[in-house]
């Protein structure tokens, strides 16, 4: 038994890979016609209203899908990505016209919902202003560098083609601002989908005054209204304090104290703590990380290690680089959980937080969340320099691979040339993680964003992940990636679970009272004595991760659902329950309807 010990130690991957096996995915990239496909940003949404989860790459280029077995271009989305003069700044604050250039704007994130109710997923995009300059006082305008691109609202006409939606607030143009990543949700239940908008440094580097995260609430048109103030929730100038602005990198929704009320959560850079705003149901928040052990973990003397020269950090800079945090009710208690993606390096000491799993302690701890370190959570991680590693968990997910009930991890982290990868990790039924990686068939070194869905609609969870060269060299990937010179997407089809013979059920939504695509709806399904609970999510993470707005759930041996329910997030929180659904169905739930509609496989 020792022995065996120190063997699952040594090795990288954990028993259940064994090569010799079918793996779990296939990347199907090159026969679903994306070969040269190059993306760093992957994004699974269904732009035509035909059921199937067509890709966008890199936030300006559309794939619809061809019955998940295939992609074809579309050529003319009818959304804009006007020719702009970039023109940049000197170190010193002026614009450098020598070195302008002309280009193709691309948005700083794009993300689909149904904002204006009419059953299709619309756009919106949000621009980055990387036109504000600080002289050391305060912040001035290089109008020079202003190319005058503002966000957008898009909408969907159910086909695929989009039109500019109402001017508003979230769309002039004095509302620039340094734009990171969306979160759409629906704030106060009120059937209208609203806006969480992290917003990062406005110059890199720069405390003061970072961009202050932006609450707008939406008209159900496709309008949108500033009410970061009225909520709470504006933030300070002056770094160092907990009501400080700070650079976000992240941001999504959740209903973390299971009170129906959607609360927002905030991932920071720079070290410095994460927020969680608590959704009070007045319309107003208030800011709880600290207190709930988001923010960061409870190394704050910000000490460097020995004989590295650098003076410790304040407590407020002893955190964690968050990019990404992937919420669900990963051990099935009813309560939802936490895994954050994060920045770590062997050189910033014990106070630079890790990767970790966020477990939700429920009522009884005041919601509170006892923290995991992927060091006590994770098998061992191999490093190509052990002395100087880094831990790059941009991009993290969960998702049930096998459909055994359980769901399971993906890291997909990149961004340094030390040993960054598409990781999978295999929960257990005591709720512990074995390594998955090789039995699933990956080898993506330099991850890109995650996307989540069902692709070819047959009742398992398929992935969809760019890839970023960033540090990695050409001679790099010559030496260690077979020498590939394109970032071409994986789309890895998953193969297990039809192999498996476990069984499934995916939900889709329809509001009526709530908001149509049912965002922030918390689903709940009863097979085989286990119950599981998902919530309907749009927006997660830094700059554009975001996985297909349906719940799947695995059944394991179950072949019947003994209670489906759903509670909705309208103004009174109505339930709906409906009894013995057959296993092996799409289902989709209209609000106030006796029954879900019932599809056996390929969403029809």
């Amino acid at each position: 038994m020792r022995n065996l010990i120190l063997l699952l130690i040594v090795l990288p991957f954990s028993a259940v890979d064994s090569p010799a096996e079918e793996p779990w995915f296939r990347n199907i990239s090159k026969t679903a016609g994306l070969e040269g496909a190059a993306a760093k940003d992957a994004v699974l949404a269904d732009l035509n209203g035909d059921e199937y989860w067509d890709l966008v790459l890199d936030r300006q280029r559309f794939l619809l899908s061809e019955r998940g077995a295939s992609f074809r271009e579309l050529k003319d989305s009818g959304i804009e990505f006007p020719d702009v003069t970039f023109v940049p700044m000197t170190p010193e604050g002026k614009a450098d016209a020598g070195k302008a250039s002309k280009g193709k704007f691309v948005p700083a994130y794009l993300y689909f919902a149904d904002v204006d109710n009419d059953g299709d997923a619309d756009a919106l995009y949000g621009v980055r202003s990387n036109w504000e300059w600080f002289d050391g006082k305060g912040w001035a305008v290089v109008k020079e560098c202003d190319h005058g691109v503002r966000s957008a609202v898009w909408l969907n006409d159910g086909k695929g083609k989009f039109v500019r939606g109402p001017e508003s607030g979230y769309t002039a143009k004095e509302a620039y601002g340094p734009a990171s990543a969306l979160a759409v949700c629906d704030v106060d239940n009120d059937g209208n989908l609203d806006l969480y908008e992290g917003r990062e440094y406005r110059q890199y580097g720069v405390l003061y005054g970072c961009g202050v995260d932006r609450l707008w609430k939406g008209d159900g048109r496709g309008g949108f209204t500033d009410v970061t103030k009225a909520a709470g929730m504006w933030l300070e100038a002056e770094p160092g304090t907990e009501r400080s602005a700070r650079p976000s990198y992240g941001v999504t929704h959740a209903d973390w104290n299971n009170d129906g009320r959607m609360d927002l959560l905030e991932m920071a850079y720079g070290r410095q703590w994460n927020l969680l705003w608590r959704n009070k149901g007045d319309g107003a928040f208030e800011e709880v990380g600290i207190r709930t052990h988001f923010a960061g973990d409870d190394i704050t003397h910000g000490r460097y290690p020995p004989g590295s020269g650098r003076a410790p950090e304040q407590p407020f800079r002893s955190n964690g680089n968050t990019f990404d945090c992937a919420v669900a009710d990963y051990d099935n208690d009813g309560d939802l959980d936490c895994f954050l993606g994060e920045i770590r390096h062997a050189w910033a000491g014990e106070a630079s937080d890790f990767p970790a799993l966020l477990i939700n302690e429920g009522k009884e701890k005041d919601w509170a969340f006892r923290r995991i370190p992927v060091t006590e959570l994770l098998p061992k991680r191999e490093f190509r320099d052990p002395a100087n590693w880094n831990y790059g968990d941009l991009h993290v997910a969960w998702a049930d691979v096998d459909n055994d009930g359980l769901l399971d991890l993906l890291i997909g982290s990149g961004d340094y040339p030390d040993g960054q990868y598409l990781r999978l990790y295999r929960q257990k039924p005591d709720h512990t993680f074995e390594e998955a990686t090789e039995a699933a068939g990956f080898d993506w070194e330099g991850c890109g964003d995650l996307s989540i869905g069902d692709i070819d609609r047959d009742g398992d969870v398929d992935i969809v992940a760019g890839r970023s060269f960033m540090r990695l060299s050409q001679e790099h990937r010559d030496r260690f990636m077979g020498g590939i010179k394109v970032n071409e997407v994986g789309v890895f089809r998953n193969e297990i679970a039809n192999r498996n013979g476990n069984h499934w059920l995916v939900v889709r939504l329809e509001g009526r009272d709530a908001n149509r695509a049912g965002i922030g709806a918390r689903v709940t399904v009863t097979a085989g004595g286990v119950t599981q609970t998902r919530e309907i999510r749009a927006g997660s993470g830094l700059g554009n991760h975001q996985d297909s707005p349906e719940a799947h759930f695995g059944l394991g041996t179950a072949t019947e659902i003994e209670t489906l329910s759903v509670r909705w997030p309208d103004g009174k929180l109505t339930e709906q329950a409906f009894t013995k659904i057959p296993a092996d169905r799409f289902a989709t739930v209209r609000q106030g309807a006796e029954r879900p509609a019932l599809d056996k496989r390929h969403g029809r």
